[in-house]
């Protein structure tokens, strides 16, 4: 790795810090300790990949479930919480029956809740469809700011 300036010496997160990719190894490399710029922006990738891959247990506020939801909307913590990691389920469902504005302010909430390497006031989130393709298919499209603590001196 090319030697990097202390602002560019970035911090991990916390699971990749907690996680020992060689077990064998007593020390720790410093490339383990430090990113760089692309490979904070790879690991961001990576977590926005899990995040996209889960399903979250709440249901929508349009959902016939609502027992459920009642339930769910006294646990302000739980939501907020790995509990409530993931998206909404869209297994199973048309494209033409999707509300794309709730698709993207879900998929935002999610990542700003869930993604704090991504700034928030920062963030965007544009839900495209291609009116040629019939596959139910939709394409995201995320804007944002990435930031991210320099490792201690």
């Amino acid at each position: 790795m090319a030697e990097l300036t202390s602002q560019e010496r970035l911090q991990p997160s916390l699971l990749d810090r907690l996680t020992d990719n060689e077990p064998r190894n007593r020390k720790e490399a410093v490339e383990a300790r430090v990113l760089s710029r692309q490979q904070l922006r790879a690991a961001v990738l990576r977590d926005l990949s899990w995040l996209f891959n889960a399903t979250r247990p709440e249901p929508e506020p349009e959902s016939r479930q609502k027992d459920e939801l009642a339930r769910w909307r006294g646990m302000e913590e739980a939501r907020r919480s790995v509990v409530n990691f993931g998206l909404p389920a869209f297994a199973g469902e048309t494209l033409s029956s999707l509300d794309l504005g709730a698709i993207e302010e879900g998929v935002r909430d999610a990542i700003a809740t869930f993604e704090p390497r991504i700034d928030p006031k920062t963030l965007a989130v544009e839900v495209q469809t291609d009116a040629r393709n019939h596959h139910n298919t939709l394409r995201l499209i995320i804007r944002g700011h990435m930031w991210n603590q320099p490792v201690p001196l």
